[in-house]
């Protein structure tokens, strides 16, 4: 089963500041957490695994050994992608994000 991927407008937003972020220890270090983003994308959207929800209805991937996590949301084959949020944030904040995300 392959799922369409679709992005909400923050995501733009929320991977551009962690690679930037990465960008500032290394080049090296932003290719890689590009990478592990790529694949956590994959999993996504080949829908083998479906990632236990995390907060109500979104599911959380993990993004390689970074402290981010890829949030979606299942509507039928499509896997709305709504953030990829920095892991340690409180669990209250990420919750609220995701909520007024969508």
């Amino acid at each position: 089963m392959t799922r369409r991927l679709v992005y909400l407008p923050e995501v733009t937003r929320d991977f551009a500041d962690a690679v930037a972020y990465y960008e500032t220890l290394s080049p090296a270090t932003a290719l890689r957490f590009d990478a592990a983003f790529s694949r956590a994308e994959t999993e996504v959207e080949t829908g083998m695994v479906t990632h236990p929800p995390a907060f109500e209805h979104y599911h959380r991937v993990f993004v390689g050994n970074y402290p981010y996590n890829l949030y979606y949301r299942l509507d039928g084959t499509t896997a709305v992608i709504v953030g990829v949020l920095y892991a340690r944030l409180p669990p209250e904040q990420l919750a609220e994000t995701l909520q007024r995300r969508g």
